[in-house]
């Protein structure tokens, strides 16, 4: 099928034009933005563009709500999230004040069942930024215990509240398919006993993406974080391929004498099947299972703003949002920007000066960026997909993908100069750019 991409264009204007006047105003649960840091689709997955932006759990959990009616709901301001926060923690013996949210930069999400089992739950299945329209989607999934699980004979009112990247893209709520028996599941973490950050993180991956979810420090106000991303058919064929082979054994004495732990578990059928094994360690006969687990891992908890405790040449980014529909740099060029001086006239060549250059804390990160120049595909995409630091010599490698339009897309007639920009930790090494297949 003939499909344009001039709608899309043409909603995106839209879309920017309201978030200057200050308009679109939306009923909770109908309305709501994030355009963080998106998770960009493997090149054969550029015709659906689907997107994943991280989020965080918001602590306390206050997983029984009490909002007894099933809803969904969005706040982007503090007066929105202190109405819905009272409904939601509802009156108490002890005053549970709602937790702090800075909404220059975030917003919340939340999805309540209402009144349910005591066992029943639901969790965040993924976070995506799709197009035709620019939208935003939330997609849950509701769990029920599996049968024989004792349960208390009351009624609960299970609930999930997220914090996302503030924008002006509307939002929908959608309900994830329920997992079924026979679905093959693959979820591999580390773990880590004596530390404070980045103790725990772990991916679960189906045929339809894969979701990576980390533990933080206790007094975060979201001490979970997570993101979801595509899995590419190449990677899937693979991990179906060879999970039979994977041995349910511990090797060694994983998390002993405070060496991390890493695991995988297959799910398939009812069953499950584990190996623990040190952080890092060879995997006799499972080499391409972890080979390719160990790499969705990396790239997502990567786009998560987490460093892969496993795999400590992954080096954590993070996207800034387009100021600009198309650079004014005209030409290709990579840049490495480790001062304020030098980011200001750069982001003042690029926009021309009609936005303010985004405020980085030089003393801390520096930034990345690639420009496409003329050689950009109105139809098509650029996105900084990996950064990691390598050996021989030592250096940080930032790996782009330019993704190409699908077959028979027609495009508008027009010159984009497509750019894309990450923030990495201050660094003094030398910076090679890859472009990756």
């Amino acid at each position: 099928m003939i499909r344009t991409r001039l709608l899309q264009a043409i909603l995106l204007a839209s879309a920017t034009l309201l978030a200057g006047c200050g308009g679109g105003g939306n009923a909770p649960g109908a309305s709501a933005a994030a355009n963080g840091a998106p998770v960009p689709p493997a090149p054969e997955f550029a015709a659906s563009g689907d997107i994943g932006i991280p989020f965080g759990i918001l602590s306390p959990p206050l997983s029984i709500s009490a909002i007894t009616e099933p809803r969904t709901a969005t706040a982007r301001n503090p007066d929105e999230w202190n109405r819905l926060w009272d409904a939601h923690a509802g009156p108490g013996i002890v005053y549970r004040p709602a937790p702090k949210i800075d909404f220059s930069k975030d917003m919340v999400a939340a999805v309540f069942l209402g009144s349910r089992g005591a066992c029943d739950s639901v969790s965040v299945a993924s976070v995506k930024q799709l197009h035709n329209p620019a939208r935003l989607e939330v997609a849950y999934r509701e769990s029920a215990p599996p049968a024989g699980t004792p349960c208390i004979a009351s009624i609960a009112n299970p609930a999930v509240l997220i914090t996302l990247p503030q924008s002006t893209l509307p939002v929908e709520f959608v309900k994830a398919p329920a997992r079924q028996a026979g679905d093959l599941l693959v979820r591999s973490g580390w773990w880590f006993g004596m530390c404070r950050t980045n103790c725990e993180g772990e991916v679960e991956i189906a045929k339809d993406g894969a979701l990576f979810r980390a533990e933080h420090a206790s007094e975060s106000a979201t001490p979970e974080s997570g993101v979801w991303g595509m899995v590419s058919t190449k990677e899937w064929d693979t991990i179906a391929a060879s999970f039979a082979s994977l041995p349910d054994v511990i090797i060694g004495c994983p998390g002993c004498a405070d060496e991390g732990r890493e695991w995988i578990e297959i799910e398939k059928d009812g069953k499950k099947k584990r190996l623990d094994f040190n952080c890092n360690s060879a995997i006799t006969g499972g080499e391409p299972l972890m080979t390719t687990v160990r790499a969705i891992r990396s790239r997502l908890a990567a786009a998560a703003g987490v460093r892969e405790a496993c795999a400590p040449e992954a080096i954590p980014f993070e996207r800034l949002a387009p100021a600009v529909f198309a650079s004014a740099i005209t030409e290709k060029r990579f840049v490495t920007v480790r001062d304020a001086a030098s980011w200001l006239a750069l982001w003042n060549e690029h926009t021309r000066g009609a936005s303010q250059a985004p405020a980085i804390d030089f003393s801390r990160k520096m930034v990345l960026g690639v420009f496409l120049g003329q050689e950009s595909n109105p139809c098509g995409g650029l996105n900084i997909d990996v950064v990691r630091q390598a050996a021989n010599p030592d250096r940080i490698e930032v790996g782009y993908r330019v993704i190409d339009p699908e077959p028979n897309v027609v495009c508008i007639a027009a010159v984009i100069n497509q750019y894309a920009f990450v923030t990495v930790p201050q660094s003094s090494l030398p910076v090679d750019f890859v472009r990756l297949k």
